[in-house]
């Protein structure tokens, strides 16, 4: 295998993550359903780029029984099957990526050492493999959030009840890779993460971050099992590591992986996982953090003989920009990312669409997950080029002709949204209140049709985008800031 070989399309579905930009899977009498077409012509667009598989998230609500016998559920099953059946036809594979223990709407962790919860867990898994049979992988990973410190469970217990898993996996699918995730500092809350007295394994905010917290002893006990226990999983079973055990994938000190990555590459292939490098999970907007990207690419190319990784995805329909930068940073690591993005929009609107990239980085003014970009910019001056870029917009006419999901047009009108709302933003008085709203009802109106999630990230994140021109607008002659704080 090569650098960059697997170049995976992860699409993150998710019912905490939805907005006008990604596909509702979950709801389906609420908007933003794709049709087949929708996906079948996502899959050519994606191909297009240089993607090699599609990989999606059976989020916990369809990964337990309700999500199997529900009409939701039966309309996945059927529409997944036909999306596994049009990639096969366009050398595509589909990789499912699952939680080893959490079900259902609440996320609930059921724990691998009690009897009765690991029984339904193989239960559940072994009905899953068999609903879509067409499945060219498999992917475990601790779980989001869902991970289990009770009744003596530890990342070791995560490691040994995902080999059980993956005999399941090849037994039924035989011809599918199997992926085991090391996702997290590593492992993901297995062992680390905490709860109150008489705590069950649901989901509970306050305690979350305690599943980030690192410790050398913990990843070392936790790395040389896993080291031991390769042998016992199928053969070529791939395994997920970053280059850093966390959030960020960064190898500083104790928490690089390097070694750990370099100790598995002598038996099994590796991929990474790294969500930060185009979108992390919060902010819905043109994203553009490329330099980034490619330096990473350069780093794990230098660091240890990965054969790919996911390029991660909340908003398929918004940021196909961070998708063909994404896949081109795996075939071609030597590029330049900005004139990539001049090719990209040239090809969407002509030569004069290549003058849209120099604005793009003034879009990601929140320091949220992954976000290294430092928009050091008067607002007054700010004001002026979002203006300048309304105006650019308006000037373009859309091509058509090759892959592209929705069409050019399409795309056109939702830059424009973007650019008169940072426009409107950064005014000389703008009316924040106004702007909250017309933000949630174009990006999360989904929301006012669903019950409050146990992961409440679209209203923070919408909060926190306003309450970053709210603060700047206190000095007309403030700085849009931007240090990275999470």
């Amino acid at each position: 295998m090569s650098f960059g070989e697997d170049r995976i399309y992860y699409n993150n579905f998710a019912s905490h993550l939805l907005n006008t930009y990604n596909p509702n899977m979950l709801y389906p009498s609420l908007p933003h359903r794709w049709d087949d077409g929708d996906w079948c012509g996502t899959i050519d667009m994606i191909k297009s780029f240089g993607f090699t598989h599609f990989e999606f998230w059976l989020v916990p609500r369809l990964f337990c029984r309700d999500g199997i016998d529900s009409e939701y559920g039966r309309e996945f099953i059927r529409q997944m099957n036909v999306i596994i059946d049009y990639a096969a036809g366009k050398d595509i594979g589909v990789i499912m990526l699952c939680s080893l223990a959490t079900v259902g709407s609440d996320w609930m962790t059921l724990c691998p050492n009690v009897p009765a919860d690991w029984e339904e867990l193989r239960h559940l898994w072994t009905q899953w493999i068999k609903l879509l049979p067409g499945l060219g992988g498999v992917s475990i990973f601790p779980g989001d959030p869902g991970a289990c410190s009770r009744n003596g469970c530890t990342a070791l217990t995560y490691i040994d009840k995902s080999r059980e898993i993956a005999e399941i996996i090849h037994g039924n699918l035989p011809e599918a890779g199997i992926e085991l995730n090391t996702w997290g500092p590593p492992f993901f809350g297995w062992g680390n993460i905490q709860g109150p007295e008489g705590w069950s394994g649901e989901f509970l905010q306050e305690y979350q971050h305690t599943a980030w917290e690192f410790t050398r002893s913990r990843m070392e006990q936790s790395m040389n099992h896993l080291l031991k226990r390769l042998a016992d999983f199928p053969p070529s079973t791939v395994i997920g590591i970053n280059l850093g055990f966390n959030p960020d994938g960064n190898s500083l000190g104790d928490e690089s992986a390097i070694y750990w990555a370099n100790e598995i590459a002598k038996t099994n292939p590796i991929r990474t996982w790294d969500f930060s490098l185009t979108e992390g999970e919060n902010n819905v907007i043109p994203h553009y953090r490329f330099e980034r990207l490619f330096a990473q690419r350069v780093r794990e190319q230098n660091s240890a003989p990965y054969q790919g990784g996911i390029c991660f995805t909340m908003t398929p329909r918004l940021n196909q920009l961070s998708l063909w930068e994404s896949a081109q940073s795996f075939l071609n690591i030597e590029a330049d990312h900005t004139e990539l993005a001049e090719l990209f929009f040239e090809k969407l609107f002509g030569r004069g669409g290549r003058e849209i990239v120099r604005y793009l980085p003034l879009f990601e003014v929140v320091k949220d997950w992954g976000n290294y970009q430092n928009v050091d910019i008067e607002s007054a001056e700010y004001h002026r080029s979002m203006t300048q870029l309304l105006d650019l917009l308006e000037s373009l006419t859309p091509n058509s002709g090759f892959p592209f999901q929705p069409e050019p047009a399409v795309y056109k009108k939702e830059l424009l949204f973007f650019a008169r709302f940072f426009s409107d933003l950064s005014s000389s008085q703008p009316d924040y209140d106004e702007l909250r709203d017309r933000y949630w009802r174009h990006v999360y109106a989904i929301y006012d049709s669903l019950p409050q999630h146990v992961d409440p990230r679209p209203k923070r994140a919408t909060d926190r985008l306003i309450d970053t021109f709210r603060r700047s607008s206190a000095d007309k002659n403030s700085r849009i800031d931007g240090k990275w704080k999470e």
